[in-house]
């Protein structure tokens, strides 16, 4: 955790360090902080599968209600969340003043999201709304689901690893782009006066050349001119190499970040246990057994 983060949690009351730990780290927070943020985790869960239960057909009167009740409490519960966030957004960016940290929240990605998670919601309780207003703010509903990425690592990593390797995912996309473009127009020009019906515009060639470069091959569109037939195998065989470098730099991404993480970790382990030797000897023997398995 940041200095600059700990010096602002110090400085803040009781009551607000337990919202920001149930809100953004469940590790430090106590009892009932730690109920509140895995309670949220529980409604957020819970909703993904109301998504899916309403899709169901035959439904009982008795269980759509349920289900209805049950997302305007949802919705209420989010509001309230969503105004804690913005509450805690000067502990969680300390290098701004505390309006400009909650400008900031409002404006960001995951802001926005928690916004639309219950402000649909509730207008169509006290705004009188067509069906389909209705059936969109339904749809909307759904980025309740990108909720849950903050309480999984992994998407956190994918996002880290995105910011980090953008230069070589950039890169790496740009060939692969460079391919596809090449490998589609020569197709098209070379089988669309053999198959005029099946290669009847470049777009169509680069849908053959994606489901080529991808290894997917549904067989709907293939080559029968020798020369197509040629470009067809060395798209395929340029294609092994293309895929595989993103990939190499994903592979790369996620091992210096996943370690980076542990780290960062155990860092903060020692900054709440303070000076504690036991615990730095329980550090200092994890390290050395991942060390001894990253050797091996």
């Amino acid at each position: 955790m940041p200095a600059a983060v700990n010096e602002r949690l110090e400085r803040a009351s009781v009551f607000k360090r337990q919202a920001y730990y149930a809100l953004e780290d469940l590790r430090l927070a106590g009892p009932v902080a730690r109920v509140l943020g895995v309670g949220l985790f529980v409604l957020i869960v819970l909703n993904a599968a109301l998504v899916f239960a309403e899709t169901q057909p035959d439904i009982p009167q008795r269980v759509t209600t349920a289900m209805v009740v049950f997302g305007v409490v949802s919705s209420v519960c989010f509001a309230l969340e969503y105004a804690a966030r913005l509450w805690v957004a000067d502990l969680l960016h300390p290098d701004r003043r505390p309006g400009a940290a909650r400008v900031r929240y409002v404006f960001s990605l995951m802001g926005i999201i928690d916004l639309l998670s219950f402000l649909p919601g509730l207008l169509v309780l006290v705004v009188p709304v067509s069906p389909a207003a209705l059936h969109a703010a339904r749809i909307i509903r759904l980025v309740r689901l990108v909720k849950i990425s903050r309480y999984m690592r992994g998407l956190k990593s994918i996002s880290r690893v995105f910011q980090k390797r953008s230069r070589e995912i950039v890169a790496a996309l740009t060939v692969l782009a460079l391919l596809t473009v090449t490998a589609s127009v020569l197709m098209y020009e070379i089988e669309h006066p053999a198959q005029p019906d099946k290669f009847d515009s470049v777009f169509t060639g680069m849908y053959w050349a994606m489901t080529t470069i991808t290894s997917t091959g549904y067989g709907d569109l293939v080559p029968i001119t020798p020369l197509g037939r040629f470009v067809g195998f060395m798209t395929m065989l340029l294609s092994i190499g293309v895929v595989a470098i993103p990939a190499g730099i994903f592979s790369a991404g996620f091992v210096s970040e996943f370690r980076a993480q542990d780290a960062e970790a155990r860092e903060q382990r020692q900054q709440v246990r303070g000076a504690d030797p036991s615990s730095q000897d329980e550090d200092t023997s994890v390290l050395a057994a991942s060390d001894e398995e990253d050797g091996c």
